[in-house]
């Protein structure tokens, strides 16, 4: 069965030393996650002709991306646009769920972030946060 996103998936940023997290507002959407594929290519001359042999190598986190409309003075927000400016690591966690269920996948990363306006409508920032370490997925604390 399918289940609803809204209400159900939260992007939070951590404060502190041991973080402390809270939803960052206005997300309207998050994609990306998982790694990417790498492969090193093994084939010899015992391989079967026409074909190719590989190995697992080293895979890069992939980046998340998502949207959030800009809410002035927000202090989630103004934290993004400070770790930016200087180069800063924080810390994030996609939560999925609430209650025993619920899941979490924390990452490092600077965050990237695109301004999006239009006269007729919302001021929105694309965001980019690319994990510096692999992420970790576990039951939500």
């Amino acid at each position: 069965m399918a289940t609803l996103v809204q209400g159900f998936l939260k992007l939070h940023l951590g404060t502190g030393e041991t973080p402390t997290y809270a939803a960052i507002p206005g997300v309207t959407n998050l994609n990306g996650g998982g790694f990417s594929p790498n492969k090193i290519d093994a084939t010899d001359f015992d391989t079967t002709p026409g074909t190719r042999e590989y190995i697992n190598g080293p895979r890069e986190p992939s980046a998340y991306s998502f949207e959030m409309h800009y809410q002035q003075g927000d202090t989630q927000q103004e934290a993004l646009f400070t770790a930016e400016a200087t180069n800063t690591p924080l810390p994030f966690r996609v939560v999925l769920g609430a209650g025993a269920g619920a899941k979490q996948i924390s990452f490092n990363a600077v965050p990237n972030l695109t301004l999006g306006a239009q006269v007729d409508g919302k001021v929105m920032y694309s965001g980019t946060l690319e994990p510096v370490a692999a992420p970790v997925r576990a039951t939500a604390a």
